[in-house]
């Protein structure tokens, strides 16, 4: 008898304990199912190399015109550079005399975006011509060899943004560097006889680790230049296909000299042929470690002094395109990655590097062509880095591939002082995953985003404390609707009367919100359809 209660005792104890577990076990899975990364259905498989039959290595380039003079084309990309950081756009703390002197001999644009608001996948659509999510880049690339700690730190990262405290609800890219499937202007051009050469930073796969991420891999003849950011440590300088020196730390002062005279030097070597030149400088990126000649100059800080080094780049640039007789055949392309981000001017835009808002995407741009370009225009059409591939493809006489869509259009009506019909063209804004918003004209809509300056964001209803503070909000008895405690949604801003969205007139012009709004959902939609964009045929 007591032998068998004390069986029946240990089994009501063992049952305790299993219940115990399976609720434990439940619970988990629950956290972990609702703090999941945020991916919107795009799984990584889509990614896969072998995801699709065709790469862009057997990629036919079709030279529509082979007996037209080919341009040379050189775009200089500045790190973190702010739309207000220019004289020519209203700084007065930095002296950007090259600059400023590039634009008053070409033309600026006062409407250009970047196709992200951070590094990694800016630089994916700017090659290739396809909004960034296609190449499943949508963050900043880690390093190949991240530490389990760093790995940990990352995933907690995730986690957090679930409760507001940080900006990371997407999670990682999908992918470990931009796919070989994707074609880059590189790769195109090169197709039609130009030599390329990439110079400064890459951060589109860490090759230091994974070679196939390499430049060569992606159709440059030439590279000189760091595996990612110069605070992504250890950040690796490189040579062609050889690691010079495998961690820059602090010595760093001496770089933006080097990329300078590398640059110059490829334009010497290649006069007799067209050349395509992507100079990625490391300025104004923090941290900020400008040479001797440039330390202490600036009235705005190591920042500008970091500019004041970049513009001193562009002008050692243009002054051998002049010695060596090419302007008047080169289009020269000068813009930046993203916005500002602790430090730099967005030109009174609202937002900084991260954000949806102009402040975070909205970029300066200047194209400097002589006898091609009108001097001293400006264009207000809106556009975005993703126009450079059809753009340059075109000038080329090369013609597009046809198994993919290419998201950008061709600028060169625009260049040429026309192009008021591309005006109609909108454009879309992508945070992490999430398709935020669209510009239209001087419209720009947004279904959602967080009214809190990135990386803390607050309101946003995909996180845990944007649906409690959503929560807050009072209905009065017998009504439907009801009084925010925070932001509401959706947004609509006049861009060209409020350029620092500072008031929704959502209410004001309701029809053209709706319409926006129905615009928006057809297009993201279809970009979760098919969200790398191939075609078939």
């Amino acid at each position: 008898m007591e032998r068998s209660a004390r069986s029946e005792r240990r089994w009501i104890g063992l049952r305790k304990w299993l219940l115990a577990f399976a609720v434990i076990g439940l619970c988990v899975y629950a956290l972990a199912f609702a703090l999941a990364p945020r991916n919107h259905g795009i799984e990584p498989a889509l990614f896969a190399e072998t995801a699709r039959g065709s790469s862009a290595a057997s990629h036919s380039v079709q030279v529509a015109d082979a007996a037209a003079r080919k341009p040379n084309i050189i775009v200089i990309l500045a790190d973190d550079l702010g739309y207000g950081d220019l004289g020519i756009q209203g700084a007065s703390a930095i002296a950007t005399p090259s600059l400023d002197r590039l634009a008053n001999d070409g033309m600026r644009f006062s409407d250009f975006y970047a196709s992200a608001p951070i590094c990694s996948p800016s630089r994916a659509g700017l090659l290739t011509g396809r909004y960034p999510l296609r190449s499943g880049i949508m963050t900043a690339m880690q390093a190949a060899n991240d530490t389990p700690m760093r790995r940990i730190m990352y995933q907690l990262g995730v986690v957090m943004s679930h409760f507001a405290a940080v900006d990371m609800l997407g999670g990682k890219n999908a992918v470990q560097g931009l796919p070989q499937t994707e074609i880059t202007i590189a790769e195109s051009l090169r197709g039609a006889g130009y030599r390329t050469m990439a110079v400064g930073k890459w951060h589109l796969g860490d090759f230091t680790e994974l070679p196939q991420y390499h430049p060569f891999e992606h159709g440059f003849d030439e590279f000189v230049g760091f595996n990612a950011s110069n605070d992504d440590f250890p950040v690796a300088f490189w040579r062609g296909d050889r690691e010079i020196v495998e961690d820059i730390g602090a010595e760093q002062e001496q770089y933006t000299r080097v990329f300078t005279e590398e640059a110059v030097q490829f334009i010497e070597n290649s006069r007799e042929a067209p050349f395509f030149l992507y100079l990625a400088h490391k300025d104004p990126h923090l941290p900020f470690f400008p040479s001797d000649a440039f330390a202490g100059n600036s009235e705005a800080g190591p920042y500008g002094d970091a500019v004041a080094e970049f513009d001193w780049s562009v002008g050692q640039v243009i002054e051998t395109l002049e010695r060596l007789h090419l302007e008047e055949n080169t289009l020269v392309i000068v813009t930046s990655d993203n916005g500002p981000w602790f430090d730099g001017s967005a030109g009174g835009l609202r937002g900084r590097k991260g954000q949806s808002y102009e402040g975070g995407f909205r970029v300066p741009l200047i194209a400097w062509w002589p006898g091609q370009v009108e001097p001293g225009s400006l264009s207000d059409v809106p556009g975005m880095n993703i126009d450079f591939y059809p753009t340059f493809l075109k000038l080329a006489g090369v013609a597009l591939p046809s198994d993919r869509i290419i998201d950008g259009v061709d600028l060169g009506p625009i260049l040429k002082g026309s192009g008021a019909d591309l005006d109609s063209r909108p454009l879309y804004f992508f945070h992490d995953y999430d398709v935020e918003a669209i510009r239209l004209r001087e419209w720009k809509y947004f279904r959602s985003t967080s009214h809190g300056v990135w990386p803390v964001p607050l309101d946003k209803s995909d996180s845990l404390v944007g649906k409690l503070a959503g929560a807050r909000d009072y209905t009065p008895k017998g009504s439907d609707e009801a009084i925010p405690t925070l932001g509401t949604w959706p947004l609509l801003y006049q861009i060209r009367r409020d350029r620092n969205e500072s008031y929704n007139v959502l209410k004001k012009y309701p029809e053209l919100a709706r319409e926006l709004g129905q615009r928006l959902e057809t297009w993201r939609s279809e970009f979760y359809a098919n969200p790398r964009g191939w075609l078939d045929h």
